[in-house]
């Protein structure tokens, strides 16, 4: 299925690429090139397919074509199927470098620059095809990010360079200027920059806040013993200050039926009980945001915290300091 869904997926990146559309032999040549021979059953099969999956195919005749010949594309490719991979940008950057022919150096130029970086598309542009489609909706508080701010971050990112930026002093109004080391963007509720800064521990800037970005010429080593990814996996949450504690937490036989698709952790292991309620455990710093997945209005009321001794008096406090609300 995986690779069916890949091969509908490259066939209607070819029919939009092509500005006079692609006959069947073309689009089976194109198939070649990828490794494989599809017949022209199978080509019209993947036609029909794509019709299916909501995407208009057009017939063009060209008048050079013989007269029998049919030519079809596709117009409106999501732009979330025509971003560049990594390795793409690189062999194209690469490529514009070393051709003398301007005109199409112009060109590559051109795709490289409309391309969207992938952390933009993933905040604004997600949360505008959710509201251009009728089905969808999104029920969470959403921001907007800069797109030139992220593209400034995503290269410094790549290319271990330090960054200016100015950000919100918490104990005041004023913002005040960093320079740090970018080394992962950190998606949540909301979405922030993790950065290296005159320690091995990151900081993290919530990238909706930042300001007058500006990456420098300055180059910085990541230390051997941090590894963006595994950080994030040691984590509930955005908040890393915690030690690390084992949570222990026990759900209803009321709501354990809503949890048994939910993985709060990827150290999580469950348990259905005797009596049908369901055991959580995992392990994780960061923890005062559980408190939040605890209080969700699904299961609220029917949850209880086995063990650590540390969260219940957490969730306590917690409590406490809710009730300036009212």
């Amino acid at each position: 299925m995986a690779t069916k869904l890949r091969n509908l997926m490259l066939l209607a990146t070819d029919l939009q690429s092509s500005s006079i559309g692609l006959t069947k032999k073309e689009l089976i040549s194109k198939c070649e090139d990828r490794g494989f021979k599809p017949s022209q059953r199978t080509i019209e099969r993947w036609l029909v397919d794509l019709e299916e999956l909501g995407m208009e195919t057009e017939l063009n005749e060209i008048e050079t074509d013989h007269k029998n010949i049919k030519r079809y594309k596709i117009r409106g490719l999501p732009n979330a199927l025509l971003k560049l991979l990594p390795f793409e940008r690189s062999s194209l950057e690469r490529y514009g470098k070393i051709l003398s022919d301007n005109v199409t150096r112009n060109a590559i130029n051109k795709i490289l620059s409309i391309q969207t970086s992938l952390s933009t598309a993933m905040v604004n542009n997600l949360q505008e095809l959710i509201e251009q489609t009728d089905y969808c909706g999104n029920i969470q508080p959403t921001i907007k990010v800069d797109p030139n701010q992220v593209k400034i971050i995503e290269q410094s990112i790549e290319g271990l360079t330090e960054i200016k930026f100015k950000y919100p002093d918490c104990r005041s109004s004023k913002k005040i200027q960093i320079q740090a080391k970018p080394v992962g963007i950190l998606y949540g509720k909301y979405v922030y920059l993790v950065c290296l800064e005159k320690s091995a521990n990151p900081n993290i800037y919530r990238l909706d806040l930042l300001e007058e970005v500006i990456r420098t010429t300055k180059f910085f080593v990541k230390p051997e013993i941090f590894n963006f990814k595994d950080w994030c996996k040691d984590s509930f949450g955005i908040c890393h200050e915690d030690k690390r504690i084992k949570v222990i937490i026990d759900f209803s036989p009321k709501v354990s039926f809503k949890l048994k698709n939910i993985k709060f952790h990827i150290s999580q292991q469950t348990l259905m009980m005797k009596d049908k309620s369901l055991r959580v455990t995992f392990t994780c710093k960061g923890w005062r945001e559980v408190i939040h997945e605890l209080l969700h209005p699904e299961w609220l009321g029917e949850v209880k915290i086995v063990e650590p001794k540390e969260l219940k008096e957490e969730v306590k406090e917690y409590i406490k300091l809710s009730k300036k609300m009212i």
